[in-house]
């Protein structure tokens, strides 16, 4: 089910408060969801493509928006099973959004999703979003202008999609094609806690570069660097991630 204008309606009484985790800062696929797993991406990107149906223009940020999903064509958008779903939902609730304005130092707060209700017996699944964490899902799929929502769906790896998202901003760039990353920005970026770069390299960069090599029109190419602070082995400075277009042995998206 699509939803229409008239599925737009305030939400009635309170929502329910839950602990702050992140700051806005870039873009709302890196840095908004801090439960950082690969059903909670996909649903977000799977909402993308159906708020981009609404007319959100007559709504105040502050407002909440209802939507209403048929359950069926979700769970075959995404390829997740019904426990996934209701399990990534819950964990979708329990993430707040922290939005600084540094101009006038205020600090806003917003549930990433205040309400869900599964209707007993039928397909459908309501959900309450504020318009301004509706606005910014929107913008999602404006990251993935080269690729198709649908075809992320098949990435395996929730680092994969993460990174995904930063190559396809690369590649809408004009002058930039590469991004640089200190091991604090690597950990914020993935939602990990690794404490060397080897951990980093083992464990994520070479894992998502051999997926997106096989199943990605775009992949990277990666270079560590160094710096000597005196005695010993150099320290780990930060990695340059440069954009690169392949020729995927598998999926063509």
């Amino acid at each position: 089910m699509i939803p229409t204008k008239k599925n737009l309606g305030k939400l009635r009484g309170q929502t329910k408060k839950s602990k702050v985790h992140q700051k806005i800062a870039n873009t709302f696929i890196e840095n908004a969801i801090s439960k950082n797993n690969l059903s909670t991406l996909k649903t977000i990107y799977y909402l993308s493509t159906v708020l981009q149906e609404l007319d959100l223009s007559e709504y105040k940020d502050d407002q909440t928006i209802t939507i209403k999903i048929d359950k069926r064509s979700m769970l075959k958008f995404t390829e997740l099973s019904v426990d996934t779903v209701i399990k990534t939902t819950k964990q979708m609730q329990e993430t707040s959004i922290t939005f600084y304005d540094e101009e006038v130092g205020s600090i806003e707060g917003m549930s990433l999703l205040p309400r869900y209700y599964f209707i007993p017996n039928k397909n459908v699944v309501e959900l309450d979003l504020y318009t301004k964490i509706a606005k910014m899902i929107i913008d999602v799929k404006n990251n993935y202008t080269p690729m198709n929502i649908k075809d992320l769906m098949h990435i395996k790896n929730k680092h994969s999609l993460r990174l995904l998202a930063l190559l396809c901003k690369l590649s809408n760039e004009k002058e930039e094609s590469d991004k640089r990353m200190d091991l604090e920005e690597l950990r914020a970026f993935f939602g990990v806690n690794y404490k060397t770069w080897g951990e980093f390299e083992r464990k994520i960069i070479k894992p998502v570069k051999d997926e997106l090599d096989n199943t990605s029109k775009l992949s990277f190419s990666y270079e560590a660097n160094y710096e000597n602070l005196g005695r010993g082995r150099p320290a780990f400075k930060n990695i340059k991630i440069d954009l690169i277009k392949n020729t995927p042995q598998g999926r063509l998206f």
